[in-house]
């Protein structure tokens, strides 16, 4: 008795679209296996080149082609042992022109200087102000308050406008002015009158 394996069995499965593609890539693979046989034996059928044609009726040799490698390194060589074509209608520099020296650029003329049109003018110097009033009448300077206040007392009392103030820069002193007047002449004036109208011994002095 003998003991006998079971067979294998592989199933494969293709979906219509796969089956599709796959005879959409044989029907190109096919053309293109006929279009290159088509094209190769087009060519097979063609004669000899017009070159060939013409060398086999003719004895004349044909010109053939130059490289373009030794066309290119023919220049080179030449140019390498000074025999170089020169180009038409260019000279080879003249000796003045070789040791003449380059011309300097013309100077820039200088800008115009500003006209007297522009200038600004010169304020003229302000005249200073004269000094203006108003004045007073100093009649007395005194430490004693009491004084001051009788001499001013005095003065309302003749119809002169007294006041008694103290003295700057002064501790302890007192002045009797009166006043004011718009302008030194009816100071000096005012002076005057008191002097007569008091009796005093010095002219009252004029003090802005």
């Amino acid at each position: 008795m003998t003991d006998e394996k079971p067979g294998v069995h592989y199933q494969i499965s293709v979906t219509g679209r796969q089956a599709a593609a796959f005879f959409f890539v044989l029907l190109v693979a096919l053309s293109l296996a006929f279009f290159f046989g088509m094209r190769t034996g087009a060519a097979s059928k063609k004669g000899p080149g017009a070159a060939a044609a013409l060398a086999q009726a003719s004895d004349l040799p044909v010109p053939t082609a130059v490289p373009v490698a030794e066309a290119a390194a023919k220049p080179a060589e030449e140019a390498k042992l000074g025999f170089a074509e020169r180009p038409k209608g260019s000279e080879p520099p003249k000796e003045a022109e070789r040791t003449a020296p380059p011309t300097p650029a013309p100077t820039p003329p200088p800008p115009p200087k500003p006209t007297a049109a522009l200038e600004k003018p010169t304020p003229a110097p302000k005249a200073a102000p004269k000094m203006a009033g108003p004045y007073y009448v100093q009649v007395l300077a005194t430490q004693k308050a009491d004084v001051a206040d009788e001499m001013n007392k005095n003065l309302r009392a003749d119809g002169f406008p007294s006041d008694v103030t103290p003295v700057p820069n002064k501790a302890g002193w007192f002045r009797v002015r009166v006043g004011p007047y718009p302008d030194r002449a009816k100071a000096d004036a005012a002076a005057g009158k008191i002097q007569k109208a008091e009796k005093t011994k010095n002219r009252p002095i004029v003090v802005p």
